[in-house]
């Protein structure tokens, strides 16, 4: 029977050393590169390659296959697209979790009704009164020659 070992905590001064001289963005880089390696074999043992099956597919050495799932390779986007198109899928998959496969899917059809304004606009077309109509709006202090016809065809003569 196989024995199944926890895994132990090492602190090291040298090791922390080492990992402090590490920035963000390196860290970033080489966690996405780690997962887009695992992501490229994920697929590959999907279809039943191995990685030797794999390189004969692309054309390339079986060694070019281990150096990029080992997740220290810098891919091209040539590169990518080649292993995409190989692997059948979307180069997008390689970088996302896996796509939400649609198993039922439903027509909703919604009806909208509209209601009348609640606010009721009049123009001086619609009252048929002069051109100027009772729409008009005469605020105190304004002299211009539209609110001074306006109060003069209403009996509003203020100067």
């Amino acid at each position: 029977m196989n024995k199944i070992t926890k895994a132990r905590k090492y602190n090291s001064s040298k090791l922390q050393e080492l990992l402090d001289e590490v920035t963000p963005l390196e860290m970033e880089q080489t966690k996405i590169k780690m997962q887009l390696a695992a992501r490229i074999e994920d697929f590959m043992r999907a279809k039943g390659w191995n990685k030797s099956q794999f390189a004969a597919k692309l054309g390339k050495n079986p060694s070019e296959i281990t150096k990029w799932v080992s997740g220290t390779q810098n891919f091209t986007i040539d590169v990518l697209t080649e292993i995409a198109s190989i692997l059948d899928i979307e180069i997008t998959a390689l970088f996302g979790k896996q796509q939400i496969q649609v198993i039922y899917r439903k027509e909703i059809v919604v009806n909208a009704v509209a209601s009348e304004a609640s606010i009721k606009l009049t123009t001086p077309y619609e009252q048929e009164e002069g051109v100027f109509g009772t729409c008009f709006y005469v605020s105190e202090g304004v002299n211009s020659n539209y609110s001074q016809l306006y109060q003069m065809e209403n009996g509003q003569n203020r100067k």
